[in-house]
């Protein structure tokens, strides 16, 4: 969910027990299961990858965060309480800085800290389960993106979503959050269409 790995690149269970310091079997079955999700893909010579959407499935993904994300956001407002407001201003702040120094993997991960404060409190657990596998599939691209294209100014739009929260004001946050998914689809794409004119045939069935 914060990219870090990339479209197209191959995993291995060795590689991954060895970088989280696991078992092999635990780690196959974790696999194995991300596999089953469409988290990770298994091509017909059993090498895993990180899959590469197409650019349906990109858009599909990005229309789906749109409606699911923006609901979960929505129904924060009822739940929202002073210290959210601080988690919220913490994590943007630390984007900002992150931004500042160049540091990708501290922005990607207060990013993504921030959209999941208001997603835990307004989601149901079957809606944020369908929350965090569309960030399984869409951020392998945006840590890409961002390595090629730099940082997108998200100050400015993470502002009203705290505003709106603030306040009450349920169908402005759900604007700033589609307005916010729509940007970041913007600086996506073009390295999702570069992928996608590369990348290998899927086999039938593959998704």
């Amino acid at each position: 969910m914060t990219g870090h790995f990339q479209p197209g690149q191959s995993v291995t269970v060795k590689s991954i027990s060895t970088m989280l310091g696991a078992s092999i079997m635990p780690t196959r079955e974790a696999m194995n299961r991300l596999i089953a999700e469409g988290a990770l893909e298994l091509r017909p010579n059993r090498t895993v990858v990180v899959p590469v959407l197409s650019a349906r499935e990109f858009d599909e993904v990005t229309d789906l965060r749109c409606h699911v994300e923006g609901l979960a956001a929505e129904q924060a407002v009822d739940y929202f309480k002073p210290e959210h407001i601080q988690e919220l201003k913490a994590f943007d702040a630390m984007m900002r800085k992150a931004a500042k120094s160049g540091d990708i993997d501290a922005y990607v991960t207060n990013n993504f800290q921030f959209h999941f404060v208001m997603y835990k409190l307004g989601a149901t657990p079957f809606v944020l389960s369908i929350i965090e596998s569309l960030w399984v599939r869409i951020g392998p691209l945006i840590r890409m993106s961002i390595n090629e294209t730099g940082f997108d100014d998200s100050a400015k739009v993470h502002a009203e979503m705290i505003s709106a929260l603030e306040t009450g004001r349920k169908i402005e946050l759900r604007q700033a959050i589609v307005l916010d998914i729509c940007g970041a689809a913007r600086a996506v794409r073009p390295a999702q269409s570069d992928l996608a004119r590369t990348a290998p045939p899927r086999r039938r069935g593959a998704r």
